[in-house]
């Protein structure tokens, strides 16, 4: 074979065109399955984009810290599901946002019975996922004591055991790890809302602007013609 013909088989190969997302671990957004590749609402919404797209994607699952970070500074990657805020603006391209989230304090009903109220905050130890929109928010109204951790599910075991006071964390992904820890819902009591932001698809600070926009465009039509609402209800998405 030519070295012409090598080089077109190159450049026209899928794995050569896939575009990569990095997806950080935050169920019931991005999930781990014990098989084969990632899934969860956002992956099943930006895979449905990527059919209508007729574009390849590869799928990184990695903690959500590391995709935070990693997304800044390799070029040309997708990333899910980032909360859009004024200390990420200039960090990241963002796409378009995916669906609303209420992010809220939770405890435990067998030890703290009462929604909690935001100024109990400065009294309890809260567990926190790191570099979530939670702990970046507990931070700024210094909150003394976080407990942090790499995946939530760690936060519904020691929110059972009392090892820790309060939950802070989106109140769909409190209730996925919930379930996934074994535990009852119900033992879950919603207590203040810490914030209502949108979660998003994000891309790195180089995305280039025209592909950016044909990927915001095939999200809209999905929102406009319901399949994303579909999917969103497949995972028993609560809308705040």
């Amino acid at each position: 074979m030519s070295l012409l013909l090598c080089l077109l088989f190159i450049l026209l190969s899928p794995f050569a065109q896939a575009i990569t997302l990095l997806a950080g671990e935050v169920p019931p957004y991005v999930i781990r399955a014990q098989q084969g590749a990632p899934t969860g609402m956002a992956v099943e919404v930006i895979e449905e984009a990527a059919r209508r797209l007729h574009e390849p994607i590869e799928i990184e699952l990695m903690p959500f810290a590391r995709a935070i970070q990693e997304a800044q500074h390799r070029p040309g990657v997708l990333l899910l599901p980032p909360v859009r805020s004024q200390a990420r603006e200039t960090m990241l391209t963002w796409i378009v946002p995916l669906l609303d989230e209420a992010f809220v304090l939770a405890s435990d009903r067998r030890h703290h019975p009462t929604p909690l109220a935001l100024n109990e905050a400065s009294t309890l130890t809260i567990g926190v996922l790191r570099h979530s929109l939670s702990h970046s928010l507990l931070l700024e109204l210094g909150a003394p004591s976080l407990e942090i951790v790499t995946a939530e599910r760690n936060n519904a075991d020691k929110l059972a055991l009392g090892r820790i006071q309060a939950w802070a964390a989106a109140w769909n992904t409190m209730r996925y790890a919930q379930q996934e820890a074994g535990l009852r819902l119900s033992d879950l009591v919603k207590g203040a809302r810490l914030a209502k932001v949108p979660l998003y698809l994000a891309a790195s600070p180089d995305f280039p602007p025209q592909e950016a926009k044909r990927w915001h465009d095939a999200i809209q039509g999905m929102r406009a013609d319901g399949s994303l609402a579909r999917i969103l209800l497949q995972y028993d998405y609560q809308a705040p």
